[in-house]
């Protein structure tokens, strides 16, 4: 069978030519974005609308990955990612479709990457293994007698992670009461409430439905060989005809049953409810297809909501009425809502709220937008588009598949959303005549097709519901009679024998993989140079092509601050930017940042070389056109050097919005967090990350907002105007310039006279920085899963080298997974060893505690019995490599030039890092065991994560507190 061209578009805006293909006798579509991109990318995906919240969807996403006819092995997907060269792997379930895509840069990875995934997706081992459904989805556990039953399965435990947090529950309530009676009034991924009731029949008829060649899309991406793929994909799109009845997403459109809706989410069951509640308010504003109202929209979510500055957020925050907001298009699929949210708020304020938003938007149509704000808000978009056809951190093909996907599943053109240049410029036209004026009467103000839900704090609310559960499955087991309880032991042990067995070797030897030779070692050059500045630091250049963009930073040196000012320098970090100066409000700040650049923002970066010492600085990012250099640095002048803390209610919204951010971080990234924590236990310049921004910062910004509240707001601005005050200092200078190196020389010179009024002044001495205090912690959350970490120190134990690297990867993806993912029943596992010899373990939505602790703690008696073959080696090794290979964007690659640089590296050293992992020994990873073994004898444990089930472990730690 053959592939017809039906369409080709130059596709202007990234630099590609579009071609729309059909197969003749499926009807499977295929797009292929032509350019000469390296980074190959393949996407295949899927109408699946959910029927209910079972989360068949996600749990078929999950287990297509676990086997197929070609590549029988028990999980090929953790093969690929354990020993290919991927640039991207994964896959994704949304609220109508399912996603599987697969980026990588070498031709024969990349085959090999879309004969697995295809294999996968259309010929999975779970239509004849119900074991899968039961490891991936969930079942009954009982592995003794007399044990508790409980539920145990991947996405289970995922979905109590993931649903723990409110935004998810917001948006569900919002999605149910704005379309009722339709597939996106169902969680996708699955309430772990309506997960047990998935049958094997129902997940088999399912995927039979819906994982059709005509039922599905597939974008191809870069510089490939076409007819290669096509006959790929031929291989199982061929022998298919159309579906008898095209899946159809479209939503028979109904007013609200109810206008409001009352729901609640948990909270710790001692956490003070006060001032926690969300207020949402939604509109339906837009189809898939109304491509020119949503790039509007997306324009006025920037005006109305962009910034703290932005006319209705401002509003809403000036009242009183939330400690944050935020909101904009929510692309929920084939519909497209608009919300308003108030986070930190009461129920008894959702009347003001809605009232609020009704006056504010009034005035501002009556009054008319602030022309300069919706011509600098599309600046913004234009910029960031601009910027994303450039970047190669983020694999385009995906990107740009998941695009393309945004009208074309719903029966649009593929080609519509790349057009943006054309939208905007259109919308400025408009804007001239009033067109977002109108928007907002006709999509806001005139629509009666909206929903307001308040969703209220209520202490202890997940533990309550956990403990039912756990009732319930105890009442269910002690009704059972002695062949029942049986059967559960049995089928509970078939399944962990299955986890436990390893794969047959021809099964691995199935999945195709590169060979050595396909390897190599060269690392491109990054192009620093480094020059002294009179009477500053240093001149850091990269050269890069940016595309006309000039990236420039002003890093200050704090090697001579405290360590306990580094939440005071990273608060004022954020705070600069965000406030009013001596000649501009925050607003008119922010509308002249938007007007002339891509941004400016403020950080910590904070380094450590080969010998352990300390680098820290105070950087301020900026990037814009090359025509708008000398505003850019005017801008960084005016935030760094007149910068206004004096507003006690600006700075208390401030911090309340970090806040805000770092409790987004504890309920998405808590792994991160507790490793963090770990490691800042042993070494210093982890210490000082956790005041820029990990658990000793958050703690921080608490105590701060508390003081702003009681009255006490001179003491806190007062501190932070001190601290500015030491920063500023022309001897702290360094200048990083990423962009066309012919451009450096007058970027340096115009930053320099700008800057000379920096005062001149004598650095301090250096601190001698030192790592937190050795004790093993637990933090309590509202969560109903855990996140284990455990830190350690290597040096001179276990120094990083490209065994220790090739043992992670095998440990990862072979022990850690199998143990902490397959077995135990979370979401991930995962850990590094750093080239400043830190080592770590950590799981993410773990049902566990000391079960995974024991695991890592077994890790030097699996090292000691490794029994790897050669080709299981090599995987390994090209595993380690993969990460070293993939594309970086232009900013990234002269960043990492530079932190080589203050870290005592270079490319040569990657080079030789990269030659060294090719030439090791499978039998250099089992002397390494008894390294492991002291080492994981001392240490450091954190855990973030459930109430109950860290005071069960209590005796494991030395200090348990309360964290959200």
């Amino acid at each position: 069978m053959t592939f017809t061209k039906l369409e080709s578009r130059e596709l202007i805006d990234i630099q590609s030519q579009g071609h729309l293909y059909q197969h003749d006798q499926s009807g499977a579509q295929v797009l292929y974005i032509q350019n000469d991109d390296p980074n190959k990318a393949f996407t295949i995906a899927f109408r699946t609308p959910p029927y209910n919240d079972n989360g068949i969807a996600h749990i078929i996403e999950h287990s297509v990955l676990n086997g197929s006819t070609k590549y029988p092995s028990k999980e090929p997907f953790v093969e690929l990612i354990k020993g290919s060269m991927n640039t991207f792997i994964n896959a994704m379930t949304f609220s109508d479709k399912t996603v599987y895509p697969v980026a990588s840069t070498n031709d024969q990875d990349f085959k090999n990457l879309m004969a697995v995934y295809l294999d996968a997706v259309f010929a999975p081992n779970f239509h004849q293994n119900s074991q899968i459904l039961a490891q991936e989805g969930w079942h009954l556990h009982l592995e003794k007698a007399e044990d508790d039953l409980i539920y145990k399965g991947v996405v289970y435990n995922e979905m109590k992670g993931a649903m723990a947090a409110p935004e998810p529950q917001l948006f569900d309530q919002l999605n149910q009461g704005l379309y009722p009676d339709s597939i996106y009034a169902h969680e996708s991924g699955g309430l772990p409430s309506a997960i047990p009731s998935l049958t094997q029949e129902e997940f088999v008829s399912f995927h039979n439905q819906y994982y059709q060649p005509g039922n599905s899309l597939t974008v191809l991406y870069g510089d490939l060989d076409l007819e290669e793929a096509f006959d790929q994909l031929g291989e199982y799109f061929d022998g298919h005809d159309p579906l008898t009845e095209p899946v159809d997403l479209t939503v028979d459109l109904k007013l609200p049953s109810q206008e409001r809706i009352e729901a609640s989410y948990s909270i710790a069951s001692e956490d003070d409810p006060s001032v926690k509640d969300f207020l949402a308010l939604s509109w339906h504003v837009a189809q898939a297809e109304d491509v020119f109202e949503l790039a509007g929209l997306e324009v006025l979510e920037e005006v109305l909501l962009g910034n703290q500055e932005s006319p209705l957020r401002k509003a809403i925050l000036d009242a009183g009425l939330a400690g944050d907001v935020y909101g904009g298009v929510d692309r929920v699929g084939s519909v497209q809502a608009f919300a308003v949210v108030a986070k930190y708020s009461s129920t008894q304020k959702l009347q003001a709220f809605q009232d609020l938003i009704q006056e504010t938007l009034t005035r501002l149509v009556q009054a008319g937008l602030d022309k300069d704000l919706i011509q600098a808000s599309i600046n913004k978009i234009a910029f960031n588009l601009k910027e994303s056809v450039i970047s190669e951190s983020q694999p385009r093909g995906v990107l740009y598949a998941l695009t393309a996907l945004e009208t074309w599943l719903y029966g649009g053109s593929p080609f519509a959303a790349f057009e943006f240049s054309a939208l905007l410029e259109e919308l400025k036209d408009k804007a001239q005549n009033g067109y977002f004026e109108h928007l907002i009467q006709e999509k806001l103000l005139d629509n009666s097709h909206r929903v307001l839900v308040s969703l209220k704090a209520e202490p202890g609310k997940s533990d309550r519901e956990e403990a039912k559960v756990h009732q319930e499955l105890q009442a269910y087991k002690k009704n059972l009679t002695a062949e029942g309880i049986q059967s559960l032991l049995e089928t509970t042990q078939a399944l962990i024998t299955r986890q436990e067995a390893p794969d047959q070797p021809a099964d691995l030897a199935k999945i195709p993989m590169l060979k050595q030779e396909d390897l190599q070692v060269q690392v491109e050059d990054l192009n620093l140079s480094v020059e002294e500045l009179d009477q500053a630091g240093h001149l850091y250049s990269s050269d890069q092509f940016t595309s006309g963009i000039d990236y420039l930073d002003l890093w200050l040196d704090i090697s001579d601050f405290q360590a306990e000012d580094y939440c005071d320098l990273s608060l004022l970090a954020y705070l600069i930017g965000n406030v009013a100066t001596k000649n501009s409000t925050a607003a008119q700040l922010k509308q002249k940042m938007d007007l002339h650049t891509g941004g400016i923002s403020a950080k910590l970066r904070i380094f450590a070389d080969d010998h352990y010492e300390v680098k820290p600085f105070f950087a301020l990012s900026g990037r814009a056109l090359e025509d708008k250099s000398e505003e850019l640095i005017d801008l960084m002048h005016e935030i760094l050097m007149e910068s206004q803390l004096d507003d006690p209610k600006q700075v208390s919204v401030l911090i309340m919005a970090q806040i805000s951010q770092f409790q987004n971080r504890i309920n998405y990234m808590a792994h991160q967090l507790a490793q963090s924590r770990a490691l800042s236990q042993w070494r210093a310049h982890v210490k000082l990350q956790e005041y820029a921004n990990g658990i000793d910062y958050y703690d921080y910004l608490q105590a701060q907002w508390q003081k702003v509240q009681d009255g006490q707001a001179s003491e806190v601005l007062d501190r932070l105007d001190q601290v500015r005050q030491k920063l500023l200092n022309k001897k702290r200078l360094n200048i990083i310039y990423i962009g066309d190196s012919t451009r450096k020389q007058v970027l340096s010179d115009q930053v320099l006279a700008k800057f000379s009024d920096l005062p001149d002044q004598v650095i301090g001495d250096l601190v001698d920085y030192q790592p937190g205090p050795k004790q093993d912690e637990a933090f309590i959350t509202a969560q109903d899963v855990n996140y284990v970490a455990m830190g350690m120190d290597t040096r001179d134990k276990l120094d990083f080298q490209a065994r220790t690297a090739i043992l992670m990867n095998e440990l990862l993806y072979g022990y850690l997974w199998n143990t902490i993912r397959v077995k135990g029943g979370a979401y991930g596992a995962g850990g590094q060893h750093t080239r400043q010899n830190l080592l770590s373990f950590n799981s993410y939505r773990d049902p566990n505690i000391r079960r995974t602790i024991q695991s890592f703690q077994a890790i030097p008696q699996v090292v000691a019995q490794l029994n790897l073959d050669q080709q299981a080696f090599l995987k390994d090794v090209i595993g380690t490599l993969s990460p070293l290979e993939r594309p970086k964007s232009a900013v990234d690659r002269g960043l990492l030039s530079l932190a080589l640089h203050l870290t005592g590296s270079s490319p040569e050293k990657l080079t030789q890092l990269k030659q060294a992992i090719i030439d090791s020994q499978v039998e250099d990873l089992k002397p390494l065991s008894q390294s492991l073994a002291s080492l994981l004898e001392e240490a450091s444990l954190v855990v973030i994560g459930n109430k109950g089930q860290i005071e069960a472990e209590g005796e494991l730690f030395d200090h348990i507190r309360d964290l959200y």
